[in-house]
């Protein structure tokens, strides 16, 4: 049972709940929570190194605002799917593993919605959303490394992160990455509709890209700032869209989409790491803006959405340049789903 249910985890519930600015919002979903979550200390078995699957449910009736945890609905009941990929680097390769768990179950969503590493993920998946496609998606994955996607050149060293420049690596590699496997194809050749979120360094703000090549918007939503250089496009600078939105699920519910699957590389609540390099640090106060977004979203859904939170953050203390560990992830991030819907 991949549920995250114990007195523990309620009350960190409760906590991050205390943070949110309304407080009637804040009491009436307090209250909810306490009525849903089964009482005394029930502690989920099954669990898949830390990760686990979550379902956030607004009701029917906007008086009332409630957190459901895993309740089984019948078809008939749900309205358009969407797919939700977040960010995450190398742990994306989860993602494949969670697709694969939900094509077995026959999901099909009808829309996608891509934020950095899951636009690619996306894309890939928009293209050819059938077995084959995810099988050839995999491959990719492990063919990876890290020399292929942060390509060092000829002088590396650490002082290149201090150097006057425009990014620490080129992004060449990533980009012949992405051209080999989508090639030349547009939007308008996807099987399944996709939109892309990046980020606008002049305008501060998202910028949604669902027309055009796939090579130059898929580039945009992964140009982790310093990393990788900025994208021009459409007279603006574009930059990885998970600075301001990585797991963008508010795209699809202004799509019209009421149930959403949020294949995420992150967890909700944060987990403490211990820091032995300064870039380990920023990037993990990077994912505690990620998360916190998440969790004011998923606190405040509008009445009819629903969200099942599928997440793996990957192996702890994995080099966010190591791809060795992306068959395990793949395998790991199949087992949970399939593992959920065996539990519904």
């Amino acid at each position: 049972m991949l549920l995250l249910v114990s007195a523990d985890y309620r009350s960190r519930i409760e906590a991050w709940l205390e943070r949110l600015s309304d407080s009637d919002h804040r009491e009436a979903l307090a209250s909810d929570l306490a009525e849903d979550l089964p009482s005394g200390d029930f502690r989920s078995e099954g669990r898949v190194n830390e990760a686990s699957v979550l379902h956030f449910e607004a009701p029917k009736s906007p008086e009332k605002i409630s957190r459901n945890w895993i309740r089984k609905k019948s078809k008939k009941e749900i309205s358009k799917t969407a797919f939700v990929f977040s960010g995450g680097g190398n742990k994306g390769a989860a993602q494949v593993g969670m697709l694969k768990g939900l094509l077995k179950e026959g999901i099909i969503p009808d829309l996608i919605v891509g934020c950095s590493v899951g636009s690619l993920n996306g894309a890939a998946f928009a293209l050819n959303p059938s077995e084959n496609g995810i099988m050839k998606l995999e491959e990719l994955w492990i063919s990876l490394s890290g020399d292929v996607v942060f390509p060092k050149g000829k002088f590396y060293g650490a002082w290149r992160f201090a150097e006057k420049r425009e990014s620490v690596f080129p992004i060449s590699g990533l980009q012949q990455i992405i051209e080999d496997y989508v090639g030349i194809h547009s939007f308008g050749d996807l099987k399944i509709p996709l939109k892309v979120v990046a980020a606008s360094v002049e305008k501060g703000e998202e910028v949604i890209i669902d027309e055009g090549t796939l090579v130059s918007a898929l580039l945009a939503s992964a140009a982790l700032p310093g990393i990788f250089p900025p994208i021009f496009m459409d007279g603006q600078h574009l930059i990885d869209g998970g600075v301001l939105n990585d797991a963008p699920i508010s795209v699809a519910i202004a799509s019209g989409i009421k149930n959403i699957y949020l294949l995420s590389c992150s967890t909700v609540e944060p987990q403490r790491h211990n820091f032995s390099r300064p870039i380990e640090a920023m990037l993990y106060a990077f994912g505690l803006s990620v998360s916190s977004r998440l969790r004011r979203e998923l606190g405040s859904l509008p009445a009819e959405i629903e969200v099942t939170v599928i997440e793996y953050p990957g192996p702890y203390g994995l080099d966010w340049r190591d791809f060795s560990q992306s068959k395990k992830m793949i395998d790991l991030g199949e087992q949970l789903v399939v593992e959920y819907f065996s539990n519904k």
